[in-house]
């Protein structure tokens, strides 16, 4: 036979190995160690179990999050804030990207170029813009990470897209800072200065008149 613990050959009926002194004719510390091979096994499994578990858990509450929370959280907001299609908003969100795209239709586009000439295309905030503001501060603070809500129009051809864009909370794009809206001001402010000069033109035309005809009266 060969010993248990060092498997050196030995004779039958031998106690005891002679080359490293295992006892042969015990076999406790097998059954031992087997016992606790077991028990180290079943703690294993436990841990792991739990692990699963856990891991199981985070992944429901990620996707509820992404699929139920935020989407229904987003719809209600702009919903809240007009930009829905019943208003000529179409609007495509992106939950993975973190991107809101609003597009005016033509009552959209109607409503902006109202607030814009109002304004005499300067560089005042008009009314969307306050309406888009709320939308960014409460989107960012009831989820997760910086989102991108772009404002955009596809009437005019000739006229920039994107017109309001926040990041998070800050605004990082304004159409009254474009070369677009800078120039349509130039048109306010020329046509102002026109008709001004009119009036004064025909002022003076009807105080001469009137001296004119206080010659013959």
């Amino acid at each position: 036979m060969f010993c248990s613990k060092c498997g050196y050959k030995v004779e039958n009926g031998v106690k005891f190995c002679p080359k490293c002194g295992q006892n042969l004719l015990t076999k406790k510390p097998v059954k031992e160690n087997n016992t606790t091979e077991k028990i180290t096994i079943i703690k294993k499994y436990g841990h792991n179990k739990k692990v699963i578990i856990a891991l199981t858990a985070v992944i429901i509450v990620l996707i509820a999050y992404w699929v139920v929370y935020v989407p229904m959280t987003v719809n209600s907001v702009l919903s809240r804030e007009n930009f829905t299609s019943q208003n000529d908003y179409k609007v495509t969100t992106n939950p993975v990207t973190k991107t809101i795209e609003i597009n005016a239709g033509e009552k959209g586009v109607y409503d902006i170029e109202r607030g814009l000439n109002s304004s005499h295309f300067d560089t005042s905030p008009i009314a969307i813009e306050y309406r888009l503001n709320s939308v960014a501060q409460a989107i960012s603070s009831k989820t997760l990470g910086n989102w991108k809500i772009s404002l955009t129009q596809s009437k005019y051809k000739d006229t920039a897209h994107l017109l309001w864009q926040f990041t998070g909370k800050s605004e990082t794009h304004r159409y009254q800072n474009t070369s677009d809206c800078r120039k349509q001001h130039q048109l306010w402010v020329q046509r102002d200065e026109n008709t001004a000069e009119n009036d004064q033109k025909n002022n003076s035309d009807a105080n001469t008149a009137g001296g004119l005809l206080g010659l013959f009266f």
